[in-house]
C-alpha cells in the first residue's frame, strides 16, 4: 500500500534522491574537467584510462539509476494518492 511504501521511504527523501541523483551524474562531468579532461572523459578519472573508464561509467549509471528510480517511486506517490484527502 502506499502508507507502507510512504512510511518506508518519504516523498521529501525521494525528492532529495532525484537531486543527488543529478547531482552525480553532473559531478563526476565537472569532476573531469577539473582534471583536465573533458565532460564526462572517464580517462582521468584513475591512473589507468581503463580504471578512470570503470569509476566513470559505475558513479554515472548510478546517478541515472538514482534519479529514475526516484522519479518513478514520486509517480507512484501521485497516482497511488489521487482522490485521497
Amino acid at each position: 500500500s502506499i502508507k507502507r511504501t510512504q512510511d518506508a521511504i518519504s516523498e521529501a527523501v525521494v525528492e532529495k534522491l532525484v537531486s543527488g541523483g543529478v547531482l552525480l551524474y553532473a559531478g563526476v562531468g565537472f569532476y573531469c574537467l577539473f582534471c583536465d579532461g573533458n565532460f564526462l572523459e572517464y580517462n582521468v578519472l584513475a591512473d589507468t584510462p581503463s580504471h578512470g573508464q570503470h569509476i566513470g561509467i559505475l558513479l554515472v549509471e548510478a546517478g541515472v539509476g538514482i534519479t529514475v528510480f526516484a522519479a518513478m517511486l514520486i509517480l507512484f506517490y501521485k497516482f497511488a494518492s489521487r482522490g485521497r484527502p
